[in-house]
């Protein structure tokens, strides 16, 4: 497998040499992005407090060329449960089973409608959860696939674009997101393998994925979101594994240019073939509003959200309520 990888990197670096003769059109934007949450919960019976997805985020991208294009996302600190998660996202840089300070880091080739990339990439897990930013998500509204399948892998993809770009077609090879350390391996089974379609439209978008992991065996996953008017868009995400099924609908509205709402509700069942007293079924979602208090600008985001959750297990169910507080500031410059 590691001869994929070099394979991918030998096919990146040549076709950047035989595109030397395409006109300059470099080009490159960093965006900073801070965001602090204050985040009460109760759970258990008891209130807690915690300052949630508080974090520090950068998004690097451009052009090199023409055909060639970059794009590097670092999550640089979180203050999740301690002081102690920030160092792991050091700790961690070369495990593939946990979140680290690289999200994302590659290079992508375009060669007519084809086009390769290498490097560090999200997998193309067709769910419109995983297609948004980090930094715009609320862990307490998403499903247990977001909260918990490590997609951030490295490896490369190969794909299709029609002439407007709005229907992708690709295949996939990346780390495995249950391997601890991926690279001290050749195994076959150290790697997970995507087929993804996406079809975005002015009204309807339209995606679907089949993926093959070694730790969580085979992944269906089909998205759809509908512009019903102007501002308002309704979505659903559906998740078929081995021992997890969950759906949810979604409601994004534009209330205004300072406001806007994003509402979820979902449903997922955890089973066990082998013990059913493992099995659960889980109610999620909640509701958040985004106000933008600047003139004539959307650089800086305040938040409310609320998350109900619902567990129910064979002989008892627990609630629990998530509620957050907080602002994202959004700093673009133009480095070149």
């Amino acid at each position: 497998m590691k001869r994929l990888f070099v394979l991918f990197a030998f096919l990146l670096v040549s076709c950047a040499v035989f595109a030397q003769d395409d006109e300059p059109q470099s080009e490159g934007t960093l965006l900073i992005v801070p965001r602090l949450d204050l985040d009460p919960s109760y759970s258990g019976g008891e209130w807690s407090f915690d300052l949630g997805s508080t974090s520090l985020y950068t998004l690097f991208e451009g052009n090199i060329t023409r055909n060639l294009s970059f794009s590097v996302s670092n999550h640089w600190f979180a203050f999740c449960e301690g002081i102690d998660d920030a160092a792991d996202l050091y700790r961690n840089t070369w495990r593939s089973s946990v979140a680290n300070w690289v999200d994302w880091a590659n290079l992508t080739l375009k060669m007519g409608n084809f086009f390769i990339s290498a490097g560090k990439d999200y997998m193309r897990v067709a769910n419109f959860e995983i297609e948004e930013y980090d930094y715009n998500s609320h862990w307490q509204m998403n499903s247990l696939l977001w909260n918990t399948l490590q997609v951030y892998q490295w490896g490369g993809r190969f794909g299709w674009q029609n002439e407007d770009e709005s229907l992708t077609i690709s295949l996939q090879a990346t780390t495995d997101p249950g391997m601890y350390r991926p690279f001290e391996t050749g195994n076959l089974k150290s790697y997970a393998y995507t087929f993804n379609t996406f079809f975005e439209g002015e009204t309807l978008s339209l995606m679907g994925s089949v993926t093959h992991s070694g730790l969580w065996g085979w992944i269906g996953a089909l998205g759809a979101k509908v512009n019903v008017s102007d501002g308002i868009a309704l979505g659903t995400d559906i998740n078929l594994t081995s021992f997890l099924r969950s759906g949810s609908l979604s409601l994004e509205a534009s209330l205004s240019d300072k406001v806007d709402l994003v509402g979820k509700l979902g449903y997922e069942r955890l089973g066990s073939d082998w013990n059913e007293l493992l099995a659960f079924d889980h109610f999620f979602g909640g509701i958040a509003c985004n106000w933008y208090p600047l003139n004539d600008s959307r650089d800086l985001r305040v938040h409310l959200m609320a998350a109900p959750s619902v567990n129910k297990y064979v002989d008892e169910k627990s609630t629990d309520l998530y509620l957050s507080a907080g602002a994202t500031y959004f700093f673009e410059f133009k480095l070149f």
